[in-house]
Parts: C-alpha cells; structure tokens; sequence
C-alpha cells in the first residue's frame, strides 16, 4: 500500500497557467514534476527560502552624498536629538 498525501493548492487560473508553462520551458514534464522536484531541494537545504526586500541601488551622486550625511553626524558636524517617548518627539518635530 503506497502511502501518498494529495496536495491542493488553489490558485488563480491565468497564474497556473503561467507557472506550468514556466516548468516546462525549465524541462520538467508538468507542474507536478516541478513541485516534486522543488520540495525534495527544500528538503535537502539545497534551497532556502528568505523575504528580505531587495536592497536599494544607489547611484554614484547619491551614495557619496549619504557617505557624507552618515559621516557628519558621526564626526558631530551635525547636531541629532534623542527622544525618550513619542510625546517628547512629537514636540521636537513640532518646533
């Protein structure tokens, strides 16, 4: 006796057409095989998965103006200010 699980996945029409299309143009014989394949790669740490954004690229002008931001505040060059709860915040902002 073979012990399977079928698993369901509702998903929009036009998307699992997108995506079989995508796994037989990467070689796999359907969705099916792709999704197999795909979870025997997590499985097996060959895969992780991570939700970061994706980092921001500046440009050459931009970066070396924040380069000169961060070390003015760090040289003491510019004054920063420190709010120990959001009423005394709000006041800084307010004036």
């Amino acid at each position: 006796m073979i012990n399977n699980t079928v698993l369901q996945i509702p998903i929009n029409n036009s998307f699992l057409d997108v995506v079989k299309a995508k796994a037989l143009n990467l070689g796999f014989s359907s969705l099916q095989d792709y999704t197999r394949f795909h979870y025997t790669q997590l499985i097996n740490s060959v895969i992780t998965f991570s939700m970061e954004p994706e980092p921001i690229k500046l440009s050459i002008k931009n970066a070396k103006k924040y380069d000169k931001m961060t070390a003015d505040i760090l040289s003491g060059k510019v004054k920063t200010r420190t709010a120990h709860s959001v009423n005394e915040l709000m006041m800084q902002l307010n004036s």
